[in-house]
């Protein structure tokens, strides 16, 4: 699903290459860097969360970093990360502009996501909290079985397919810089902030009141904000010193 989906970002993001002025090959290249980016980087935020279990299984059986590495699941804002960061790195080398390669290829992330989420029912991960009316996992190695458990991943994959499509509209024409980003931190923030309520499997770790995918989310809605509202002034002040 999440080849699938990577599939579907793609046509999306080359369908709409010409709004920002970006050459085909460049975008494609950008996205499979990206994608390159995304799965390091999920990996390692996978391993960073549950580095602690790691520790006491290395010591019991002489589990390698290799071997977590190899069998690490992902964690998306992991990917997220990783993807960014190698996409600015990307438009760098190959002379595109920055915020266009990041503005043409933001509203494919939902798209991709989705159908991620998809993949994640499938597995029976990612899982939401027992409930009457919730869906058995019993074939799956991850999730409890024998209970009905919330399809949280469905719900996700619902509002990422609706903030995809509200970002397209958004981004049906060439916006100043930083805002189709704010676009996405802010909704997907405020998405995932209030799912994780819903949210029944441990890996994801808690500190506080708080998993640490919903302070993660308090962080790109108060980035979102910054490149909402701040951040056009500061490119005006800097572009009329």
């Amino acid at each position: 699903m999440i080849i699938i989906g990577f599939a579907a970002g793609l046509v999306c993001a080359v369908l709409r290459r010409k709004i920002n002025e970006i050459r085909a090959d460049d975008l494609v290249a950008c996205l499979f860097i990206a994608a390159a980016g995304a799965l390091l980087g999920g990996k390692l935020f996978y391993m960073i969360q549950g580095f602690p279990q790691f520790l006491e299984l290395a010591r019991e059986t002489g589990y390698t970093v290799l071997e977590y590495f190899r069998d690490a699941g992902l964690v998306y804002y992991g990917g997220f990360t990783g993807a960014v960061l190698f996409v600015l790195m990307t438009a760098k080398l190959v002379g595109t502009p920055v915020w266009a390669m990041i503005d043409t290829i933001l509203p494919s992330i939902p798209l991709m996501h989705a159908i991620g989420r998809i993949g994640c029912f499938s597995a029976g991960c990612c899982y939401g909290l027992p409930c009457g009316f919730g869906v058995y996992f019993d074939a799956s190695p991850f999730a409890p079985h024998g209970v009905r458990l919330l399809p949280v991943q469905l719900i996700e994959a619902a509002c990422l397919l609706a903030l995809f499509f509200l970002m397209l509209r958004y981004g049906r024409e060439k916006r100043p810089p930083g805002k189709v980003l704010a676009f996405y931190l802010t909704g997907y923030g405020i998405i995932r902030f209030v799912l994780e309520f819903f949210r029944y499997d441990a890996i994801r770790g808690i500190y506080g009141i708080f998993s640490v995918s919903q302070w993660i989310s308090l962080a790109l809605i108060a980035l979102g904000v910054f490149f909402w509202f701040w951040y056009p002034c500061a490119g005006r002040k800097k572009a009329s010193s």
